[in-house]
């Protein structure tokens, strides 16, 4: 089915269009929310994938079918959104990090010493500037590509490389300084 087809089955018949949308987009928007919030708490996700359908139906006049974008990336933006609004809404902090998430080998001796040096690598890249900040989140909490980054920020490929490099020496010099062995 078509794009137009399907924005105007949505606009005529809500109930069948909501059907096929999740249909075509159903499990997209699942792996987006599923990434933001974390694979534990599956109500959560399950809720924000409603959540996402809904604002889809409500916000249709919102969709500019004329701007460019298409209704596939619009369904995932608003499922980023409404799993980022809902990871702050959470006790647990908005981007947890896990050191190897970060491509640096580490040997923890305990959970202890894991959960020191999460809160040093969150310390770290929240003191990023920007936009350093937002492109280390970017690609190594949401895995994007560091073009669809570079497109995003309005930079180019290889400025967001030069700083992807200059924030993963930073954050090797603090866990150095702070007595952690790489």
């Amino acid at each position: 089915m078509e794009e137009k087809q399907l924005l105007q089955l949505l606009r005529n018949s809500p109930a069948e269009g909501l059907r096929e949308a999740i249909r075509l987009y159903g499990r997209g928007v699942e792996t987006v929310c599923m990434n933001i919030l974390g694979h534990a708490n599956k109500e959560d996700v399950e809720e924000c994938i409603s959540d996402v359908f809904v604002k889809l139906w409500n916000g249709l006049e919102q969709f500019d079918a004329h701007a460019g974008g298409t209704l596939k990336s619009y369904i995932y933006g608003i499922a980023r959104h409404t799993a980022i609004d809902r990871r702050r809404t959470q006790k647990e902090p908005l981007l947890p990090v896990e050191e190897n998430d970060l491509g640096i080998e580490v040997d923890f001796a305990d959970e202890t010493a894991r959960s020191i040096n999460a809160k040093i690598v969150r310390e770290t890249v929240e003191g990023l500037p920007s936009p350093d900040k937002e492109i280390f989140i970017y690609r190594f909490f949401y895995y994007e590509p560091v073009e669809a980054i570079a497109m995003r920020l309005g930079l180019s490929p290889k400025s967001v490389e030069s700083r992807l490099y200059r924030g993963k020496k930073k954050l090797r010099a603090v866990f150095v300084e702070r007595g952690i062995i790489l």
